[in-house]
């Protein structure tokens, strides 16, 4: 993994740990973000976090050109190609849906985003009234690539 990767990824998952942390009017106790889901696919390596965009800093909100928003929530996707350690960035078209425990469907508008030299984010939005659980599902078409899927379960909570 590119330092640039782990940073960005490490620092979105801390923000969303420290979210959990306060705000309200009675403390709660932190809850560790869980980490972010990962598919490998040969030597492309795809990677998708949801994250609440109100626990994110304004100038990543900024960035993205997204609002903020206690029920609006980010997914992140990011694609990677070659060995650990010296993976580049991958541009893909991601298609991105969730489903919560009622069965409905959350189509997840998906966009590219290049946010530095060689370093491409994928990011949708959606809204989600907690506490649910979300059922993801990322269909990632990457350049020079089969098209691969990656599944994962997010519990969404007050």
């Amino acid at each position: 993994m590119r330092t640039t990767d782990g940073l960005r990824l490490f620092a979105i998952t801390a923000c969303l740990a420290l979210a959990a942390c306060g705000g309200g009017s009675a403390p709660q106790p932190a809850q560790a973000a869980p980490p972010p889901a990962e598919l490998r696919v040969g030597d492309l390596r795809i990677i998708a976090t949801a994250v609440e965009t109100n626990s994110l800093p304004t100038s990543v909100t900024k960035s993205y050109g997204i609002a903020r928003g206690e029920q609006t929530w980010l997914l992140l996707v990011t694609v990677r190609r070659g060995p650990e350690g010296a993976e580049k960035a991958v541009s893909a078209t991601v298609e991105a849906r969730a489903r919560d425990l009622q069965g409905r469907t959350i189509d997840i508008p998906m966009r590219e985003i290049p946010t530095a030299e060689d370093y491409v984010d994928n990011v949708g939005t959606f809204a989600i009234t907690p506490p649910d659980t979300l059922q993801f599902s990322v269909r990632v078409m990457p350049q020079g690539a089969a098209p691969a899927t990656l599944e994962f379960t997010r519990e969404i909570s007050k």
